[in-house]
């Protein structure tokens, strides 16, 4: 670049230093937003996948009717490894028991002394020693010790279903990645030695798949099913051990693994669409500048300064704009990126081993924030530079003229003169006006879209209040007759009704097939469960029905399946055919009658029913109790009650909570998703303001001569200011219209893609009507702040400075 050229560039950076801020500032936020996210994207399926795998995770888990001794066990486990594409194999067991004077339920996993860790494993930390633990110690992983409200070195009791209640020592706190967070499933986890039992059975053989010939675990679930099932029929027909189901989850993934990637996948084209846009917004004021300095390209030209000069100057101008904002960028996204990572990997109940982020995203980010803002301006950039002389000459800077509906506006009587010239100023520009519209509609329709996604999860759990008619939910250990404990509960102060349910752990397949479920190791991913709705004077409503029909009163055989339990474990089965169903350690046939299109429950039967496949009379392990009040208060005093009347007269209470327990797993599972949602909108919003401030400026610049006039025949400058400052609310009102419709639809996929990735099941349409409010609050305030400086500009131009205006 000449002398001359460099003296020109140093000179339009400083004459119009305040756009370049604004340039600068755009590119800086949304590539900040962008950069950050990249990295915490790239790192996170690194870290996740690479503590998960550090456990050693079983590719599949058979699990069997009934517990055997871990001495036989192991000669099972034993010889499943010798066979083919079989790599590791061993015994388990667990139960979910609760700590006594505890409410929250802890899940205990059971291995027997000698087992050597190789799969399924988890890091015992100080004080303990490792494992196994000494015989009536027990390890606690270490976020459950907050949750459980212990400390390493209590003594707990723990009670186990179908056994005494056991004296345990907390010796020392686990971490174990391959579990989702004890927050969000609001339960304890817990590692226990066969040893601390009097008689342990494990009911669980894990094994560890490959494909043939090959010495590493396979992805492929399909070839884990295939082992899985050879297995299970090995195991039924040559050892004599009855199969309940097979537990094949998604291949070496986390349990949340598959809602990060696409919450961390939405954010990341959501800033991936605010630096788009960020970039077109300075491709569009540094347009507005070239269009400026058509009249100066005219005196270049003609002194001799070529196109290819021009282009050059402009471009080394676009090219300082971009290095200034990513280098401000860098160090920003490189935190941002941390935080959102650490911040991740806590959802997951992960620690980083490391949170760097790979060395691509760096020069991705690099690459992003020097070569987006100069590609997207080149258009404009070389039309500039090709401006001939005389178009130079010709062109005088105004604006088209107003559109049909203004001018037919302007005859009208009685309306404000000045409104009417702020709103033909407003659209004199096209570009312009569509392009800060279109930054606040996209700014708009994230926010309110997401506002909106909190109120359909809480239109969830206000349709499951509706239908929740109980209060509080008591969990037995033992199943007990249903009549004498409901008469107990019944006298119990603050009880207005009560009702007994009884479930149990189920599975279900086509007839003569081993069921195969998705189920985690934690049992509560994929989980089925056989309910057994209560028999007589029942509060519970049945659900809508998607096929078929409802159970009929004391009906025997029969079953209804949740919709989305049916397409996912036996999608050919309709209303009227017979399926295989797995529960309280026998196998069963039943007739489907019906399946129900609601989001909870998997499989329902009457009490009759139950008692029945069970080989027992009607009982209960489950009471739903409605409160005479439905404040928390109540519900809590009367689950304390409750348990302490039943504890009394002779039965286990495995735990007596209030409802709100649900609630708090509701939130720690979507709560993140409206965080995710907001962090979209916000540098939306901004990169929104800088647009109209950009906007507003440059109309200014535009109609410099035109405000000189207006002074001269004797405008006020408070009504030069009005004219201005109606323009950006007009612009922010416009753009309030044009989000109407996306915002409609983004609000319907939102909720359909994310009620079918947590819940199984789109989410009600609601849009979030405090939302909208708030939106329109905020944009019309910021059109305000965002046109104060052009504003006051407009109000003190000279009649001198508007006739020396080039």
């Amino acid at each position: 670049m000449s002398g001359l050229m460099a003296v020109k560039l140093r000179r339009d950076l400083r004459a119009s230093w305040s756009r370049f801020v604004l340039m600068v500032i755009a590119i800086a936020v949304s590539l900040t937003v962008f950069g950050g996210i990249l990295s915490a994207w790239a790192s996170v399926g690194r870290e996740t996948t690479g503590a998960y795998m550090s456990t050693g995770p079983a590719s599949a888990t058979i699990v069997l009717q009934k517990g055997l001794p871990p001495e036989r066990m192991a000669a099972l486990a034993a010889a499943a490894r010798e066979r083919g594409g079989v790599l590791e194999a061993t015994g388990r067991g667990q139960f979910t028991g609760q700590i006594v004077g505890k409410t929250i339920p802890l899940q205990v996993f059971l291995a027997a002394p000698q087992d050597p860790m190789r799969m399924a494993r988890f890091d015992v930390r100080q004080p303990s020693a490792g494992w196994p633990p000494a015989a009536g110690d027990v390890l606690i992983r270490r976020d459950s010790l907050p949750l459980l409200g212990v400390t390493v070195g209590d003594t707990v009791t723990v009670t186990a279903p179908g056994s005494e209640p056991v004296r345990l020592r907390v010796a020392g706190a686990v971490y174990d990645p391959s579990l989702a967070p004890s927050r969000q499933e609001q339960k304890g986890f817990g590692y226990l030695s066969t040893a601390s039992l009097a008689t342990p059975l494990l009911d669980q053989l894990k094994i560890q798949v490959a494909e043939p010939g090959q010495d590493v675990p396979t992805p492929n679930r399909d070839t884990v099913v295939a082992m899985a099932g050879d297995i299970a029929r090995w195991l039924q027909d040559e050892q004599r051990v009855a199969v309940r189901e097979i537990q094949a989850p998604r291949p070496y993934a986390h349990p949340h693994q598959w809602q990060s990637d696409a919450l961390m996948g939405s954010l990341l084209a959501g800033a991936a669409l605010a630096l788009l846009l960020s970039s077109i917004l300075v491709a569009t004021m540094l347009n507005t500048l070239f269009t400026q300095q058509i009249p100066q390209i005219g005196i270049m030209k003609a002194i001799g300064a070529r196109s290819g000069r021009i282009a050059r100057l402009y471009l080394v101008m676009t090219l300082v704009v971009a290095a200034v904002a990513t280098l401000l960028a860098l160090l920003p996204a490189v935190l941002l990126g941390r935080d959102r990572l650490e911040s991740s990997l806590q959802n997951l109940g992960i620690e980083a081993t490391s949170l760097a982020a790979p060395w691509w995203t760096y020069a991705l980010i690099l690459l992003a924030g020097l070569a987006l803002p100069p590609l997207i301006s080149l258009i404009p950039l070389v039309k500039a530079s090709r401006t001939t002389v005389r178009a130079a000459i010709d062109h005088h800077g105004g604006a088209s003229n107003p559109s049909g509906v203004v001018a037919r506006l302007s005859r009208l009587r009685g309306l404000d003169r000045g409104l009417l010239m702020a709103l033909r100023n407003t659209i004199r520009r096209p570009t312009r006006f569509l392009l800060s519209v279109g930054l606040l509609a996209c700014a708009a329709m994230v926010f309110v879209s997401g506002m909106s996604l909190g109120t359909s999860v809480q239109a969830v759990e206000e349709e499951r209040a509706a239908r929740r008619y109980w209060d509080v939910s008591v969990r037995l250990a033992e199943p007990a007759a249903m009549r004498e404990v409901t008469d107990l509960v019944r006298r119990v102060p603050g009880v207005a009704r009560v009702e007994g349910w009884n479930s149990a752990e189920a599975g279900v397949a086509a007839r003569g097939q081993i069921p195969v479920t998705r189920t985690y190791p934690d049992q509560g991913h994929g989980r089925v469960m056989l309910d057994a709705v209560p028999a007589g004077d029942a509060m519970f409503t049945p659900p809508p029905m998607a096929e078929g029909r409802w159970l009929e009163p004391g009906e025997t055989g029969a079953i209804v399946l949740n919709q989305n339990l049916r397409d996912t474990t036996v999608p050919d089965v309709t209303a009227g055919d017979t399926v295989t169903l797995y529960a309280g350690g026998t196998s069963s046939s039943w007739r489907v009658v019906g399946i129900a299109g609601e989001r909870e429950g998997d499989i329902f039967t009457t009490a009759e029913g139950f008692a029945q496949a069970m080989g027992q009379p009607v009982q209960v392990d489950q009471l739903r109790l409605a409160t005479t009040d439905t404040d928390e208060r109540t519900r809590t005093a009367v689950a304390d009650a409750v348990d302490a009347a039943l504890s009394g007269a002779g039965f286990t209470v495995a735990a007596a909570n209030s409802v709100s327990r649900n609630q708090a797993i509701s939130e720690g599972h979507l709560g993140p998703v409206i965080v995710i949602l907001l962090g979209i909108a916000l540098p939306l919003g901004v990169i929104g303001a800088i647009g109209l401030a950009s906007t507003m400026s440059a109309n200014v610049l535009d109609r410099t001569r035109e405000f000189g006039v207006m002074h001269a025949i004797g405008a006020r400058p408070k009504t030069v200011r009005r004219i201005v400052v109606a323009e950006g609310v007009f612009l922010a009102l416009a753009s309030c219209l044009v989000a109407v419709l996306p915002v409609l639809a983004l609000t319907a996929v939102l909720g359909a893609s994310f009620g079918n990735l947590f819940m199984s099941a789109a989410l009600p349409f609601r849009v979030s009507l405090p939302a909208v409010g708030i939106w329109v609050a905020l944009v019309i305030v910021g059109s305000i702040l965002a046109t104060d400086a052009a504003a006051t500009r407009a109000s003190r131009i000279t009649v001198r400075e508007a006739l020396t205006y080039l």
